[in-house]
């Protein structure tokens, strides 16, 4: 598995990833050439060493049992209009447990499910969003992927 596959099961950023590599924390990753080939546990997760001092690593321990939902804003689709394209906010947010990330185009690669519940909003008042179990991608206009993780002001338009 190549590191932006592993960054995106783990939850972390890539950057961060080639951290832990670099100082030897993913347990049987080796890098061919440029490249990173990192192997996979059992659970279908990379295994990371934790350090012995500073702060408990952020990563996932095991896949999401938990689906991201992926969330349009009406009310920020409303409030671009008549802006100029450097102006507009993004109105995607993808939540992930309590996270809360915001784009402009997003790239779902998997299977997802669109939920409609007019009677039962979720917590944010939504009444229709998508859920899926898959690492989802913001895409900026060049077509670069980026991380979910990344904040919109890092994302180009």
């Amino acid at each position: 598995m190549g590191t932006r596959e592993a960054s995106f099961l783990l939850g972390i950023s890539r950057q961060r990833l080639l951290v832990l590599l670099a100082q030897g924390r993913v347990k049987g990753a080796k890098k061919n050439g440029r490249f990173w080939e990192i192997p996979v546990s059992s659970s279908g997760m990379p295994r990371i060493i934790p350090a012995r001092r500073g702060p408990k690593g952020i990563w996932r321990k095991q896949k999401s049992t938990k689906p991201k939902m992926i969330h349009v804003n009406q009310s920020k689709i409303k409030g671009n209009f008549g802006k100029l394209p450097e102006q507009l906010e993004p109105i995607l947010s993808v939540k992930d447990g309590e996270r809360n990330d915001y784009g402009y185009d997003l790239y779902i690669p998997g299977p997802c499910q669109i939920v409609y519940r007019p009677y039962e909003p979720a917590k944010c008042g939504a009444h229709l969003w998508i859920n899926t179990y898959d690492p989802v991608q913001f895409i900026d206009t060049q077509f670069n992927p980026a991380t979910a993780r990344q904040p919109s002001k890092q994302i180009s338009i």
